[in-house]
């Protein structure tokens, strides 16, 4: 199974998008309804200040859905994984 994170459109989260986009193994598709993917094969990993994200971002990036199981998921570190 696909991991997919379903990130909103919006400039705030740009940092995210731009992260991602040369990311080995994790794919980036451009948004469709206003929403960014990105996929990978078994794990998706970030690190909200390694991205300079604020909390209220941080908080709100999973508002548009996300494909997996939520393994970790702190005021730094987000991790989601397969169900597999």
């Amino acid at each position: 199974m696909t991991v997919t994170i379903f990130v909103p459109d919006i400039p705030e989260f740009g940092p995210l998008i731009k992260a991602v986009a040369d990311k080995p193994g994790v794919d980036l598709i451009a948004p469709k309804a206003g929403y960014w993917q990105i996929q990978a094969a078994d794990r998706l990993s970030f690190g909200r200040k390694a991205l300079g994200l604020r909390v209220a971002m941080w908080n709100s990036a999973l508002t548009g859905g996300f494909c997996g199981r939520l393994t970790e998921y702190t005021n730094d570190v987000m991790t989601i994984e397969t169900d597999a």
